[in-house]
């Protein structure tokens, strides 16, 4: 309990989001966050490949001018639209694959249709303190990947969310790029409204000192308010997207007729400033997307409280929100690597305490680097548990193919498949845990933001146990048809007392 004072007299309580790593700690947040990662992965994964199943790629003997030279261009003319039409679609399908595009000659993925263990998030922790990378070592190494992997991972949440609605505001994105997106957003949005707000829900309990419900009652509270945790975010994104239907509907028709366009442009220019000042709003609004799972779990609501506490909060008191989010991000940089930097350690002892059998590298087949050659990459893990330049990521695949053909029985294969499964799903909850902290800073910081705002106690948080099991007034018996009503029950007249005489 805060005791009723307010957050002008505790200047201090930010400190409560140091709180928040233990919280982040618990397995059933690890476990939801890791099936969020498989299930928003395969979707967008699914998404990406049959959206660029139906793109080809342009063809320059495609491209005649001869229906430039049909509309009256010259043959100089229509030979250069022609080329520049050619390039602008190369350019766009060029787009398109580092959207959704399959692995290339370079080993690279579409940016949506890369599994999170594969993807880019920096050196090894591991390899960092111990000082083989190119970052440095020690502290050193650690600030490096703190400036260039850091934030990116610590907000990857956020960052994925809103990644697509940025690449859609894009001029290469063409109108089939743009729907591909926006489906994007709505299945990563779908995915963490569930597991995101499911882990909100657990943790505000926790936080607020109450008995955290079990991974099926949180679920099942997200259920019963799914529609609303999905809505919430995603208003604002309609409502912008509504905003700009009204401009071109209203306005951009209106400026493509010569002479009248002009007019009605330079008149009704002050309209289209203020409709773009909303998109703005809502826009920048948006980095309180995360208090909106958090205000569900707090209390109990609905659509239209999240969006209002969530852009009050950030709007009445932005520098306090800014503060809270920058302590939090700090924070869980630290945490983060110091999760990552044991899951590491983890694996590389165990393949260390392997790789002490004596003979394993005189007998080829039995390296101990098979077992690992089909570990996952992100965050460095193969080149922490392979020696072998040839399975290292940094080698060409040239170099690879022959190690792996005169080296490598099917029975590695076998063994490095299950290693490999193994490996990743301790990885799942390493990258897991970044996600639960995320969700669980959000939640403290919502607390914080409502004390400030509300001056309202951090422990008072809606509870599914606070319901009355049973109604207030007792339930009337109405008689059933063809019996008979009930009868007065009779009872005898006061009388009076006469009082007794001394």
């Amino acid at each position: 309990m805060v005791d009723g004072q307010t957050g002008a007299t505790r200047p201090w309580l930010w400190t409560q989001l140091f709180r928040t790593f233990q919280v982040a700690l618990d397995p059933k947040k690890l476990v939801l966050a890791a099936i969020g990662l498989l299930v928003a992965a395969a979707a967008t994964t699914l998404l990406s490949w049959l959206f660029f199943s139906m793109k080809s790629e342009p063809n320059q003997t495609n491209y005649s001018h001869d229906i430039y030279v049909k509309r009256g261009d010259s043959e100089e003319v229509a030979r250069r639209k022609a080329i520049d039409a050619f390039e602008a679609d190369r350019v766009s399908y060029q787009f398109t694959k580092t959207l959704a595009g399959p692995k290339d000659e370079f080993g690279t993925h579409g940016i949506f249709r890369v599994f999170p263990w594969h993807e880019e998030r920096g050196a090894n922790p591991y390899l960092l303190i111990a000082g083989q990378t190119r970052h440095g070592s020690g502290f050193a190494g650690v600030w490096e990947w703190i400036k260039h992997d850091g934030i990116r991972v610590m907000l990857e949440p956020l960052r994925k969310f809103l990644l697509p609605v940025r690449l859609m505001l894009n001029p290469l994105a063409d109108f089939s790029t743009r729907i591909y997106l926006l489906l994007v957003a709505l299945v990563t949005l779908a995915t963490w409204a569930f597991f995101g707000g499911a882990i909100t829900r657990i943790a505000v309990m926790q936080l607020a000192g109450k008995e955290p419900p079990s991974m099926t009652d949180a679920l099942r509270f997200v259920a019963q308010k799914y529609v609303h945790y999905v809505a919430a975010p995603l208003v604002p994104v309609l409502f912008v997207a509504g905003i700009v239907l009204i401009t071109v509907v209203v306005f951009g028709i209106i400026h493509l007729v010569p002479y009248l366009g002009d007019v009605v442009d330079s008149l009704v220019w002050p309209i289209v400033l203020l409709l773009g000042f909303a998109q703005a709003l809502l826009l920048v609004g948006l980095v309180g997307y995360p208090l909106m799972f958090a205000t569900i779990s707090a209390e109990g609501s609905d659509t239209f409280d999240a969006l209002s506490r969530s852009y009050n909060y950030v709007y009445q008191a932005p520098w306090n929100y800014l503060w809270n989010a920058l302590v939090a991000i700090a924070y869980g940089m630290v945490v983060v690597f110091f999760v990552g930097f044991m899951g590491s350690m983890v694996v590389y002892l165990s393949k260390w305490s392997i790789s002490q059998t004596p003979g394993t590298e005189y007998f080829t087949s039995r390296r101990a680097d098979h077992l690992f050659m089909k570990t996952p990459t992100t965050f460095g893990w193969r080149d922490l548990l392979v020696d072998r330049p040839e399975l290292k990521t940094t080698a060409s695949e040239e170099a690879r193919n022959a190690y792996l053909r005169d080296n490598v029985t099917p029975g590695n294969y076998l063994s490095a498949s299950c290693v490999g499964m193994w490996t990743t799903l301790v990885l799942l909850f390493v990258i897991g845990f970044g996600y639960s902290y995320f969700f669980t800073s959000s939640t403290m910081i919502y607390l914080l933001m409502r004390h400030k705002i509300d001056d309202t106690d951090l422990d008072e948080v809606f509870s599914e146990d606070e319901l009355p099991d049973e109604p207030l007034l007792p339930p009337t018996t109405l008689p059933g048809p063809g019996s008979a009503p009930p009868q007065p029950q009779m009872v005898d007249p006061p009388t009076l007392r006469t009082p007794e005489k001394p």
